[in-house]
């Protein structure tokens, strides 16, 4: 063994410390904030306005309509089927010339009564008749180099006016910055949304200093060229917006429409410069020509503030200040005009990118203003002053002129390139290095099902253009493959094994929605325990040096954490779903010539009809009275609470499972003993085990055969008590089958975490792991023969148990090891309430040295004796189980 991979006498010690901090650092996140609001009055103040002009942006929006009867409730279209025809005709349907084809068949219009007998005759009406809730996109030239190009895009003011005036998103704007705390005490900050920061709060501060009564419009731009073919490498560059006033919940989904496409950036490659530092030098000018044109908008407003109304008719004066640019590592450098190579946000110079205790600052805006300043002074002396301040020599970026706007501090962590499609690619490919991809493979097709781990059955070595989503589900099992493999000439894997380790404990802690400065710590320990074992790559020759930007970046990770909320308030996933909406589908609308005259035309006619099929919805629900309707404010979601409930099938998988199937075909071996043990314990409570043995044997089941169910499923209950239908988690229990095509299906018998009934929000304790075998139901007579009048769970569940917990987990990967519970060699098994299930549990096995080669996905669970707990399963097995 090597020295350093010695086990230290202190690290159960160790171990229990940082289960401690990570309780205390974790337990203020399930409970609701502390919240202190700025102190001054004046901050967010609504303004004085003609009664005339406070209305509601429905109320608006019909008067623009002109229709104020009440029995027109689908105009400009003459009914409901007329309606929902062009509805879906321009959201789902197909494209135009089929659509057309499509009423071109005899009888169609005349058996639906359309007002419309083709797409042109569609698109004119919703043209001419539908007015536009968002500005329309307009066509500029600019000039750059002695050359013309395009860009079309939308009056940035305009954008913002209209989402900050969408009456959908009333109730959940937020107009003055808060200070969110863990206590009364105020002692420990919360962040989550964009609001909790730092950032906002400080602006606040310079802005009630100078202009009181403002109400701050954060303006959050993003950008990244993406392929819109798959063969003819055409490609687009969308820039998108949304404000900050929004809380994240709402600005990260798609179907909210919360986001706007600002403009489409040109695409040129310049490829007749044949200089490449003189194209790429042409090609950052062009892009910061093409934003200076689409931001400038908003360098008068910001300073001085204009009058903005929201969804519910109120005026404030608002101060649109672009406050995050979100974008990937090439779109920083961009962005910023630094060189690549280097870090968009600090000086630390880019031979010490890896070094973590290298003391770095943020660049100095106010010298690179300076600088840029000289452009039209000799050019020498100009691209001096830059190099001297660290940057290339841009032609007055966009940001030049922004008030209240430090670009260098706008960058923000992007989470998908920078984690999952930089750190984890490589950290794969290192591991892959190290311990061979064969036994790699070998161990991913090895490990047993579950709902949140998908199972590469043909290894990982074979994928190409791996994905983000496929990076972060390699991420679920990455640790629990290695754990055991030893490195070549028998070295211990113990360095390497904390080295990743770290790293995914600080994309799982970077991905939290709701942050204390405790849990920020934990960030920091994370890094500093990747950091601290790094350097085992270099010893096996894999790596040379550390100097990698993206590895440097998760440095900043905090700090822009505690100015602008949690990393999902800038996620660059965001923008690439945008893409799909908003790039591809609109190109594959056109005929590929002019396409961006037909595809901003496409956006414009759908944002309409979204638009008013919003309309439509809240005047079915709210009538046609012309008096004011109060719109109900609600609280903001804040993502600190995580509760899930359980629900299974209305009807049985299987009416009638009799006892010798349950025996053969689940693995119930001891089904009929275990709830009579079942029947004995409730009835009976309180007596020791050995009277609860007693009593078993008394028992006479009246049945024998019960209704069986096959999956149990979890949806997620939100802080308000509703419930989302969308499945978290599921447990399968089901026996082998043939799917229709008389295909072998193997047997799917999944692992639970069961609350022992003292089981916490947080930790193991109270909690066990066991196999769930069979999931079923009692008929009302059964129940009233065993239990009388006592009240049992409708749903129950045989499980078979694992050992308990150890008190604590392992010293170097943190994962705790379980083995079957058996008696007498025979498997200790009970039946339990389905509600007492939390939630399914991945296991890894411990495979050794060398994965056994007759283990399979479907056996593994037999097969195997001994398991290790995975905790990085999906975030919630990540925040719950230490």
């Amino acid at each position: 063994m090597d020295i350093a991979d010695a086990p230290s006498g202190n690290d159960d010690t160790n171990e229990l410390d940082g289960r401690a901090h990570r309780l205390e650092a974790e337990g203020p996140l399930q409970h609701q904030p502390h919240v202190v609001r700025f102190p001054l009055q004046s901050a967010g103040a609504t303004l004085p306005v003609d009664e005339r002009n406070h209305l509601n942006g429905y109320y608006r929006y019909r008067q623009q309509l002109n229709d104020e009867s009440d029995d027109r409730t689908w105009a400009p279209f003459s009914s409901k089927i007329d309606y929902e025809v062009a509805h879906w005709a321009k959201t789902r349907g197909p494209g135009s010339t089929s659509f057309s084809d499509l009423l071109d068949i005899e009888g169609v219009c005349d058996k639906l009564g359309l007002s419309y007998k083709n797409s042109c005759e569609l698109n004119s009406i919703i043209d001419s008749k539908i007015p536009a809730r968002r500005p329309r996109f307009k066509r500029k030239e600019i000039l750059v180099a002695g050359e013309v190009f395009d860009v079309y895009c939308r009056d940035i003011l305009e954008c913002v006016r209209a989402l900050y005036g969408d009456p959908e998103f009333a109730p959940y704007l937020v107009f003055v910055p808060e200070r969110h705390y863990t206590d009364q005490d105020e002692t420990e900050r919360l962040y989550h949304d964009l609001h909790t920061g730092k950032w906002w709060w400080q602006t606040q501060k310079h802005l009630e200093k100078e202009k009181p009564g403002a109400t701050i419009i954060p303006i959050l731009l993003s950008s990244d060229k993406t392929q819109v073919t798959m063969f003819r490498n055409k490609a687009a560059y969308p820039l998108y917006m949304t404000i900050g006033n929004l809380p994240k919940e709402i600005r990260r989904r798609p179907t909210r429409s919360a986001q706007i496409l600002l403009a489409y950036l040109p695409t040129t490659k310049l490829e007749h410069i044949t200089n490449k530092s003189a194209r790429r030098r042409s090609l950052a000018n062009l892009f910061h020509a093409c934003m200076r044109y689409i931001v400038e908008p908003l360098v008068e407003p910001g300073r001085k503030g204009i009058e903005m109304m929201s969804g519910d008719g109120v005026f404030r004066r608002g101060h649109p200040l672009v406050a995050c640019y979100i974008g990937d590592y090439p779109e920083q450098l961009l962005v910023t005009g630094v060189k690549t190579g280097e870090c968009p946000k600090c000086d630390i110079p880019s031979g010490e990118l890896g070094n973590n205790d290298l003391p770095s600052f943020s660049r100095d805006l106010g010298l690179i203003l300076d600088a840029l300043a000289l452009v039209d002074e000799d050019p020498y002396e100009f691209t001096k002053a830059c190099r001297s301040a660290g940057i290339k020599p841009l032609f007055h970026p966009f940001w030049e002129d922004l008030p209240y706007c430090n670009i260098y501090h706008a960058i923000t962590p992007d989470v998908l390139h920078q984690l999952y499609q930089g750190l984890v690619k490589h950290l794969i490919s290192w591991i892959k290095s190290a311990f061979g991809e064969a036994e790699i493979d070998a161990r991913c097709k090895r490990l047993p099902p579950n709902h949140n781990v998908r199972v590469f059955m043909k290894g990982i070595s074979i994928l190409s253009r791996v994905s983000g989503t496929e990076h972060e589900q390699i991420c679920r099992f990455l640790l629990g493959i290695i754990i055991d493999i030893r490195l070549p000439d028998g070295a211990s894997p113990h360095r390497l094994v904390r080295a990743v380790k770290g790293l995914l404990d600080f994309l799982y802690l970077a991905r939290y929605l709701s942050r204390s400065q405790r849990t920020l710590d934990l960030l920091d320990d994370a890094l500093t325990h990747f950091h601290d074992n790094k350097s085992i790559f270099i010893d096996l020759g894999i790596r040379s040096s550390f100097n990698l930007p993206k590895l440097h970046s998760l440095r900043h990770y905090v700090t822009m954490i505690q100015h602008f909320g949690t990393t999902d308030n800038y996620n660059t996933e965001y923008t690439e779903w945008l893409h799909i909406d908003l790039a591809k589908d609109a190109y594959r609308a056109t005929n590929h010539k002019d396409e961006y005259m037909q595809m901003t035309l496409w956006l414009e006619r759908r944002e309409k009809i979204l638009w008013h099929d919003k309309f439509i919805q809240w005047r079915l629900s709210l009538g046609s009275a012309h008096t004011r309707m109060p719109i109900i404010y609600s609280p903001p979601h804040t993502d600190l609470l995580y509760a899930r409930q359980y629900k299974v099938a209305k009807h049985p998988s299987i009416k009638h499972v009799s006892f010798a199937a349950l025996a053969a075909d689940y693995g119930a071996l001891h089904f009929r003993a275990a709830l009579a043990r079942f029947v004995a314990q409730v009835t009976e409570p309180g007596l020791t085990a050995r009277h609860l043995e007693n009593a078993a044997v008394d028992v006479i089941l009246p049945m024998t055969s019960v209704a069986v169910f096959h999956k149990i499923r979890y949806n997620v209950v939100t802080h308000d008590g509703t419930h989302d239908n969308i499945t978290v988690d599921a447990i399968h229990a089901r026996p082998a089958r043939r799917d229709r095509h008389g295909r072998d299906v193997p047997a799917r018998f999944d692992t639970a975490l069961v609350n022992l009934g003292n089981g916490g929000a947080l930790g193991v304790e109270g909690y066990r792991v066991a196999q769930v075998r069979v999931v079923f139901g009692l008929s009302a007579k059964a129940k009233l023969t065993m239990f009388r009048n006592i009240n049992v769970p409708d749903h129950l569940a045989y499980v078979e148990w694992f050992e308990p917990f150890a008190n604590i987990p392992d010293a170097n990967h943190g994962m705790f090891k379980v083995t079957r519970a058996l008696r007498e060699g025979e498997r200790q098994a009970s039946i339990v309430p389905v509600r007492n299930i939390r939630r399914s549990i991945h296991l890894m096995p411990k495979f050794g040295s060398v994965a056994p080669r007759d283990w399979t996905s479907s056996n593994v669970l037999d097969r195997c004796s001994t398991f290790w707990v995975n905790n990085f399963s999906d975030r919630d097995a990540y925040v719950t189980i230490f």
